[in-house]
């Protein structure tokens, strides 16, 4: 239980905390006080200057490039993970003849050429083919 003792002559605030019921320990009561600098045991407390952090951020990961290499015109539709060759074939159709295609086209206008393929698929392609170019 905590218990307000009032305003002292400083305007920091003084309380009790009193055990009442703990079923090992004995009822005991102490004096804290509420101060600019936080919860504190005397009314006089000073506030230390607060330390700059001298640290340099690393960078831990590359970020993505939107580049699409060489290596991609090698690759067939086929070696995606999901496509087909009836797929591979449908997607040709529609004008997605490389992997490059694949990447840079608009899954939901994919999936409505397409039947029976969903935009989800269609972005699982274009994960499949952006690891696929990265190794």
């Amino acid at each position: 239980m905590f218990k307000t003792k009032g305003f002292s002559s400083n305007n920091s605030l003084k309380r009790r905390a009193v055990i009442v019921d703990a079923p090992d320990l004995p009822p005991e009561e102490c004096e804290f006080f509420i101060t600019s600098a936080g919860v504190a045991d005397t009314e006089k407390t000073e506030i230390a200057e607060p330390q700059s952090l001298d640290f340099e951020v690393e960078t831990l990961f590359e970020e993505e490039s939107d580049e699409i290499s060489e290596k991609s015109l090698d690759i067939s539709l086929i070696s995606v993970k999901g496509i087909g060759a009836g797929t591979a074939e449908s997607l040709e159709e529609h004008g997605i003849t490389t992997i490059e295609n694949l990447i840079k086209s608009n899954p939901d206008e994919i999936a409505s050429k397409i039947s029976g393929v969903s935009s989800k698929k269609v972005v699982e392609w274009q994960t499949s083919a952006k690891t696929l170019i990265k190794t």
